[in-house]
C-alpha cells in the first residue's frame, strides 16, 4: 500500500506485523500512531474507555514510546 522508498519519515509501516506505526517528526522525536478496533465486552462506559485507552497504551509502550498530552 505504501512504499517504504517514498516515505522516508515513516519508521515502522506496514511492511512489519507490529503493535503501531512510527512516523519520524525530527531528529528528537517520533509520533507513535495505534489503532484498535477490539471491542472491550462491558456495559460500563467508564470501564469501556480505560480498557480502550490501557489497551492504546499498551500499542505505545510496545514500540518504545511514551504517551504524552501537549
Amino acid at each position: 500500500m505504501f512504499d517504504s522508498q517514498q516515505y522516508p519519515d515513516l519508521l515502522v509501516g506496514l511492511d512489519s506485523a507490529d503493535d503501531a506505526a512510527v512516523w519520524k517528526i525530527d531528529d528528537r522525536r517520533a509520533l507513535v500512531v495505534t489503532t484498535d478496533f477490539f471491542t472491550p465486552v462491558v456495559d460500563d462506559p467508564y470501564d469501556y474507555g480505560a480498557i480502550s485507552a490501557a489497551n492504546s497504551l499498551s500499542d505505545v509502550y510496545a514500540m518504545g514510546g511514551s504517551p504524552s498530552w501537549p
